[in-house]
Parts: structure tokens; sequence; C-alpha cells
């Protein structure tokens, strides 16, 4: 790990800084639940910026997480296991970026026609996916230490049984007539989002708890919040809102609306901190908050 253990030059303290992006992200929420249910700016602007403007508020939050993962990378020379968890996992962040830049481009494309069932945006996201899984992959190999065998073994039957439960809901939702007039493999991939995210976040927290590695599954945990707001989305894109009272959609577009930025928004500030605490130690003030043998995780 890269000894930067000094103070830091800025009058702002890391724990402020985290503070000020707690109350930035929090005011974005607001505005999303502001422009989607009130509509206070659809006579002031263009039409572009009026149809897309939660998306761009969004994406603030994806790209903030995507760079701050690239800091805590940095934090770590090449040949520590570290960097290459935190290489992957960056790399599948930036992935979800372009898939969020993507469904900017589709609003223009097809402003006056239908969205394809498959796009640029399942693309990148199921990239994402690859390398958010390949990260995890790497974070078990690590803390199995000598029983590497044991983590693999343990990470591809996971997988195995998350494509599975993706299969067997997938023929549910087909005999039940969710997704009618869609081919099987759109109604998997739409499953498969939930079920990954659920997965990956699983794993991580499962982790956390077993090997004592609290803060650093921190980053893993806005994958539970997408979970939530992709199994939503997916229920919506089925027809599932079809079966449901009004009221009811209400709410769930509510939980939809704030989950998935705050899915960002969570892995963002978890990976800030972690930043921080690496390159500034006990100067940071954010290590009082963890336990230091977290801190060490290079040292496993």
């Amino acid at each position: 790990m890269i000894n930067n253990l000094n103070r830091p030059n800025s009058r702002v303290s890391p724990k402020q800084i985290l503070w000020i992006g707690a109350v930035i992200y929090a005011i974005i929420l607001i505005l999303l639940v502001w422009i989607y249910y009130f509509e206070p700016l659809s006579q002031t602007l263009p039409p572009f910026w009026n149809d897309n403007l939660v998306s761009i508020l969004i994406l603030i939050p994806a790209v903030g997480a995507a760079v701050a993962g690239m800091l805590v990378m940095s934090q770590f020379e090449r040949s520590e296991p570290p960097h290459r968890i935190w290489q992957v996992f960056t790399i599948g962040l930036w992935c979800w970026v372009a898939g969020e830049v993507s469904g900017l481009v589709n609003g223009v494309i097809y402003v006056d026609t239908p969205l394809p069932d498959f796009t640029f945006v399942d693309v990148f996201w199921l990239l994402g996916y690859f390398f958010l899984g390949l990260s995890l992959y790497y974070q078990l190999r690590l803390v199995y230490g000598s029983r590497k065998k044991r983590g693999t073994i343990l990470y591809l039957g996971l997988v195995a049984l998350a494509l599975l439960v993706t299969a067997a809901l997938t023929s549910f939702a087909s005999k039940s007539g969710l997704g009618e007039g869609y081919a099987w493999i759109i109604l998997f991939i739409t499953v498969l989002y939930p079920v990954f995210d659920l997965t990956e976040g699983s794993i991580a927290i499962w982790l956390a708890f077993l090997f004592g590695r609290g803060q650093w599954s921190r980053p893993w945990w806005g994958l539970i919040l997408f979970a939530l707001a992709d199994s939503i989305n997916s229920f919506y894109w089925l027809g599932g809102y079809n079966f449901i009272p009004a009221m009811a959609q209400t709410t769930l577009d509510a939980v939809s609306l704030i989950a998935y930025p705050a899915s960002y928004m969570v892995a963002g500030l978890a990976l800030l901190s972690n930043y921080f605490i690496l390159r500034y130690g006990e100067n940071s003030g954010l290590l009082m908050l963890v336990k230091k043998s977290e801190f060490n995780i290079s040292e496993k």
C-alpha cells in the first residue's frame, strides 16, 4: 500500500468533506422527488432537459462513485492484490456510468419511436456486473488466503445459483402473464439485474461479518439498494403494475426513485471514506469509526 499517512492540506477535514457530499446528495434526492412528482420546471426548460433532467441528476452520483473508486485504487501498488480488486470494481462502475449516458442517448435517438428490447444500456450494465463480480471473486480469493480454491468454488457456486434462481423466476413470470410478447432471453436479462444486485451485495456483506472487513464491504451496500430499485423496475417493465392498485404503484415509484440514485451515493461515499483512511490514516479522523484491523486489508 502506498504510504501517504500525512495530514490533509485542506482546511476542510475528510469528515467534513463526507458530510458535505452527503448533504449535496440529499439535496439531489429532494430535487428528484420534486421534479418527478411536481414538475416545477416543465415550463421553463427546453424539451431535452425537461425530459432527461432526472437522468442527468442521477448521473452525478454515478460519476462520483466511479471517481471515488479510482481514488481508492490509486492508493495501492499495482503488485498488491487490493489494487486489482478495486481496479475491476471501478471499471464496473464506469461501465454503469456508460450505461447511464447511453440511456440519455437513447432518449434522443428514440424520442419518437419505441425503444428496442435490448440496447447498449443493457450491454454496459451486463459488463458492469461482470467486472463487479470479478472484483468480488478477487476479494474472496484474498480473504481465503491459502484456501483460494475453496473461495473459487464458493463464488462459482453462488453465480450458478443466481442463474438458476433467475431462470426459475423468469419461467414463473412468463407463466404468470408478466412480460407477455417478449422473448424469454429478454425476460431473463430483466430478472437477472435485481438477482445479481442482491447476490453480489449479500456476498459482500456476508464477507464483512465473517472476516471483519466491514469498512471495505460498504461500497457493496449500494448493490442492495440497486436490487430494490431494479426489482421494482423489472416488475414494472414486465407489466406487473397492471395487477396492483394505483396507490401501490405510486409507493413503488417513490421507493425506486430514491433507491436507485441512493445506490450510487452509498457506494461513492463509502469509497471516498476508504480513500481518506488509506491516504491519511489516523489523521483522517475516520479510523475511530472502524477497527484498525479493517484498515490493514493489504496485510491479509
